[in-house]
């Protein structure tokens, strides 16, 4: 399954294939392969839908993003994520339950962020990114100015960003980085804004960990002004 092309992409931090795949998940791979994105014939495969679209940035486990698509069948769910064995489960679930609005790219949504046309996207979801905690790695953190910056072409008017962690270091991070694009306004009037998950978010295995360990997340949406 080849995804890449030519070009020159962002270096990728971080695991893209655990433990190896089995016989099954090899097989719901060539079964769903339908669903799968491949850079060489993304317009013709994603661009074409005349839907609303929502974007899914590291889907993990795949609940909300198969939730979301078996509750809004009138919407397309892209979901990126880089780590190949939450690709096999997420297409095994997509295969059990017969969902036809559900597209995949297995692999870094800084590849393709420049193939979607301006003012594609309704929303953009990410749920839960990698912290990188450490000063040193802050440069690995997937929300920059220039990554926010992309994401802010391909929204719509009003379009949103929904952001959750549950991460301290990180929650400062994207405040100071969305609030450095004075396009992007932070949806917020009280605590409970920001402390409840939005009614379009689903619980998923790591927010359920972290709730487990005393962890709160937190939840910010940004509106494109």
């Amino acid at each position: 399954m080849s995804v890449l092309s030519s070009k020159e992409f962002p270096r990728f931090y971080g695991r893209r294939i655990g433990r190896k795949l089995s016989k099954s998940g090899i097989l719901a791979l060539k079964e769903g392969s339908r669903y799968i994105l491949q850079y060489d014939k993304f317009s013709e495969a994603f661009l074409n839908f005349n839907k609303k679209i929502v974007l899914e940035i590291g889907f993990g486990d795949g609940k909300n993003l198969i939730n979301s698509a078996k509750h809004n069948p009138e919407t397309l769910y892209l979901g990126a994520d880089p780590f190949l064995n939450t690709t096999v489960k997420c297409i095994k679930q997509i295969l059990e339950n017969n969902i036809n609005n559900i597209k995949i790219w297995p692999d870094d949504i800084r590849k393709i962020l420049d193939l979607f046309p301006l003012k594609s996207i309704s929303e953009v979801k990410l749920l839960f990114p990698d912290p990188w905690p450490k000063l040193k790695h802050q440069n690995r953190r997937l929300i920059q100015i220039n990554f926010i910056n992309n994401i802010y072409k391909i929204l719509e008017t009003n379009g949103t960003v929904t952001v959750g962690t549950d991460h301290k270091i990180l929650k400062s991070w994207i405040l100071e980085k969305f609030q450095a694009n004075n396009e992007f306004e932070w949806l917020v009037e009280t605590s409970k804004d920001w402390q409840n998950r939005p009614k379009d978010c689903f619980l998923t295995k790591y927010e359920e960990k972290a709730l487990n360990e005393k962890r709160m997340p937190s939840w910010f949406v940004f509106k494109k002004k």
